[in-house]
């Protein structure tokens, strides 16, 4: 896959998040497929593709999302700090360090929804958002992980060099 093909996809996924994932919630939050798809991106396909999609992301998620323009880009922009985690190769597993970065990224981003909440006046019952919002929402991104990670490596697989068998 090309960074052509990345820019289709993450411009996919934004749509899928705004049009479609509202109407679905699991564990009473709507689970963030761009958060997971940037970050099993990241796992599967490196980090020179990936830092290239994660500012095309947060922009159109500030276009087509009903959120100031800048939030989505500033809440996704720790994930370029987090690519290099994945080139450090602490595990032998690409899977490990995908679920640790979807609940580093996920945290990062509901969280910097919140701390603009309070900024503006807004003061959020931050008890309530940590136990209502937060943790389902790691849950529901790691969950949400596994069959995006599948299916991604799936579609990374160079058939013509694999073995027939």
């Amino acid at each position: 896959m090309t960074t052509a093909a990345g820019l289709l996809v993450i411009f996919i996924a934004v749509l899928f998040q705004v049009a479609v994932l509202p109407a679905f919630s699991i564990f009473g939050v709507q689970p963030n497929l761009v958060i997971v798809l940037l970050v099993a991106w990241m796992s599967v396909r490196g980090q020179r593709e990936v830092l290239f999609l994660i500012p095309a992301a947060g922009f159109l998620l500030g276009l087509l999302d009903s959120q100031a323009l800048g939030l989505a880009m500033l809440a996704l922009s720790p994930l370029v700090l987090m690519t290099e985690v994945r080139e450090l190769k602490l595990v032998q597993s690409e899977l490990a360090p995908a679920v640790a970065l979807t609940v580093g990224a996920t945290l990062v981003y509901e969280l910097t929804g919140l701390v603009t909440l309070a900024v503006t006046g807004t003061n959020p019952d931050w008890l309530a958002s940590v136990l209502d919002v937060l943790v389902p929402a790691v849950v529901a991104n790691v969950l949400l992980l596994l069959p995006v990670y599948g299916l991604l490596r799936l579609a990374s697989l160079d058939l013509r060099r694999r073995p027939a068998f």
